[in-house]
């Protein structure tokens, strides 16, 4: 479970990169057509290996895609549009309570089955989330309130996707079954939406496609990413090492956009980053202990 986890570090570095592109195209195209070309792409690569590969898109879990795939598709529209809604660093602070709820989801649970609540992951995640708001120092009006409790919906809404994909791992489905599912939902949603509330299509051109065809690529890869890491890793550890796409994205903003990293944002990330290394040597200590145990229980 701890290597599978680790495959957050890789969502992290491709949604960060992913959100590059985003700005790079945000400006000429709608919400919605956004999230058509970032699905749009996943539908055709993942397609073009099932029918290279010889490989199946059916499944015997249909009903358990098609709630990953709404609930998915539904967090993604809601977080665009509250980008556009909230300053940026209150908008991804809040984004990110995710691993919040999701710590309490298990510490709950914990006392509901009499047992040891993990501790030192549930620590790590609330001293990431406090490098989180160091680095984005977050700021409210009163004129924030309807955009930033959509934003902890999405939050909300993202702690029952991965859920949802944490049951579709157990049931053995393959991570990019999952994502092509998704990708097919959002694909349709895109479209309809994009000519239902947007006025149409725009045919993108020069950097408009580069931008499309980075961040489909990056989007898509992301979510492979994200799933395997959800679905049979450790999703605590998934969780906190999901904070490490702050620091990234600063790093990728200082050399694409030419952003300034200040001390203070120095700090924050710092922090963000021991946590995750704590999550990390906790976690891997833990299975290490765990499968002594195992070996101990069939010797005796």
């Amino acid at each position: 479970m701890f290597k599978q986890s680790l495959w957050a570090l890789a969502a992290a570095l491709l949604f960060s990169l992913m959100a590059a592109f985003v700005k790079l195209t945000s400006s000429e195209l709608g919400t919605l057509e956004l999230v058509f070309y970032r699905s749009i792409f996943g539908v055709l690569s993942i397609g073009f290996f099932v029918i290279k590969g010889g490989l199946s898109i059916k499944t015997p879990y249909l009903w358990g895609n098609i709630k990953r795939s709404v609930l998915g598709t539904l967090s993604v529209a809601l977080w665009f549009y509250t980008l556009g809604k909230l300053p940026f660093g209150t908008n991804m602070t809040l984004i990110y309570t995710t691993p919040l709820f999701m710590a309490a989801n298990f510490w709950i649970l914990a006392l509901m089955r009499r047992e040891r609540a993990p501790w030192a992951l549930i620590l790590s995640i609330v001293a990431g989330f406090a490098g989180i708001t160091i680095v984005l120092q977050p700021s409210f009006h009163s004129e924030d309130l309807v955009p930033a409790l959509i934003c902890l919906s999405v939050a909300l809404v993202d702690l029952a996707v991965y859920w949802q994909m944490k049951e579709l791992g157990r049931l053995g489905e393959p991570s990019w079954r999952i994502v092509f599912y998704f990708t097919v939902f959002g694909s349709v949603f895109g479209f309809a939406g994009a000519w239902l509330f947007e006025g149409g299509m725009h045919l993108p051109t020069g950097t408009t496609l580069l931008g499309i065809l980075g961040m489909g690529l990056c989007a898509t890869l992301g979510q492979i990413c994200t799933t395997r890491s959800y679905a049979y890793g450790n999703m605590l550890l998934s969780s906190c090492l999901g904070f490490s796409a702050i620091p990234i994205s600063a790093v990728i903003s200082f050399l694409l956009f030419g952003e300034t990293v200040t001390t203070t944002a120095l700090v924050g990330m710092s922090l963000i980053v021991a946590a995750g290394m704590t999550a990390s040597v906790t976690t891997k200590r833990e299975e290490a202990a765990q499968k002594a145990r195992e070996a101990a229980q069939k010797a005796a």
